[in-house]
């Protein structure tokens, strides 16, 4: 066979699979030929071809001429962070079961990208906590770009919102916790200013609810690193009058404190409660697991909701689907023997 010089055409896989320019884009786009049947060991010759030709489709052209583009995407804040890599898994395995090519853009990346027509639909996880969507987002509806947004506050508007619903979830925790604990610490990360009530502040109104003065040195300031959020329990930890609870605000420190627990030869839960938020795989995986504070995995439904979106189902204007967040009872807290409001989430003491 003779070496080409030339980037390898869907014309050079037919003649080498001896077919038609017609069956060779149904078998390499998955279709299976309309009324027409390909067999099996058609399809495998062409594959086969187009392996040996190191054929690529080139799927922006062919976008082009359709005007779609057979990608989505999923926009995110911080790969480091339980929720959003675990949005992304969810995406990476889920999407290409239905056609699509997924995209997981980190930051604000996704402004330009979208902009440019790179993708059918969007997954915004990544937006502030509050206030109006931004003026991109009224720009792609007006085009007819799918989008899904992750927002306690935003309102649909030609696009759809998963809306967390946190407030009943944490105030049930800091209940739980000022039942049994005096000295409760929080780790919390640097917040800004925004018009919802923070975890942070959640975590203050109540001690405050139950009669307990905040004490300011019982409260740490990490970022998203885990090494920060660790260090930021040690000190907690190794305090003279060290507390007997901790409330982080994300499972990320929350697992890194029963780490420095256990470096400091501390018991969990037996002498020292962990409660963090979030609902993470890590959480429910580690051992002992992570009492927590969050919705149910709600990445099949984002994933859901985007795909009824792209294929016109949803209606025009925008649905929002609540995600109600709960207490979580698991193997960093001792399990209440009366606190009929509070279920234990199928998880002893480790």
């Amino acid at each position: 066979m003779p070496v080409r010089n030339s980037k390898p055409t869907i014309r050079d896989v037919a003649e080498l699979a001896r077919v038609s320019l017609t069956t060779v884009s149904y078998c390499l786009s998955g279709r299976s030929g309309g009324s027409t049947r390909i067999s099996k060991a058609t399809q495998d010759r062409v594959l086969a071809a187009a392996q040996e030709l190191g054929y690529v489709p080139n799927h922006a052209a062919r976008g082009m001429r359709r005007g779609r583009t057979d990608v989505v995407a999923v926009a995110i804040r911080d790969l480091e962070q339980h929720w959003d890599r675990a949005l992304a898994a969810a995406a990476t395995q889920a999407f290409p079961l239905h056609g699509y090519q997924p995209v997981i853009l980190v930051g604000d990346s996704w402004r330009q990208f979208m902009r440019a027509g790179g993708a059918d639909g969007i997954i915004l996880a990544n937006l502030p906590p509050d206030g109006a969507a931004d003026p991109i987002m009224v720009e792609l509806a007006g085009r007819g770009v799918a989008q899904v947004v992750v927002s306690e506050s935003l309102v649909p508007d030609g696009f759809d919102v998963l809306a967390p619903e946190p407030a009943a979830g944490l105030e049930d925790c800091l209940d739980f916790l000022t039942a049994g604990h005096t000295r409760i610490a929080c780790i919390r990360r640097r917040e800004g200013q925004t018009g919802r009530p923070s975890r942070y502040s959640r975590y203050a109104k109540g001690l405050q609810r139950a009669g307990i003065p905040l004490d300011a040195s019982l409260v740490r300031t990490s970022g998203r690193r885990p090494d920060m959020a660790y260090r930021a329990a040690l000190e907690l930890l190794e305090l003279p009058q060290r507390p007997t609870a901790i409330f982080a605000t994300d499972d990320l420190a929350a697992l890194q404190a029963v780490r420095a627990a256990y470096r400091l030869g501390l018991r969990v839960p037996e002498d020292v409660q962990i409660i963090g938020v979030g609902n993470s795989a890590e959480g429910r995986e580690s051992e002992p697991t992570l009492s927590t504070v969050g919705p149910d995995p709600v990445f099949d439904t984002v994933v859901t909701m985007l795909l009824n979106r792209l294929a016109g189902t949803t209606e025009e204007g925008g649905v929002r689907v609540p995600a109600p967040w709960k207490l979580m009872l698991r193997g960093t807290t001792l399990q209440p023997v009366q606190h009929p409001a509070l279920a234990v989430d199928g998880y002893g003491p480790g």
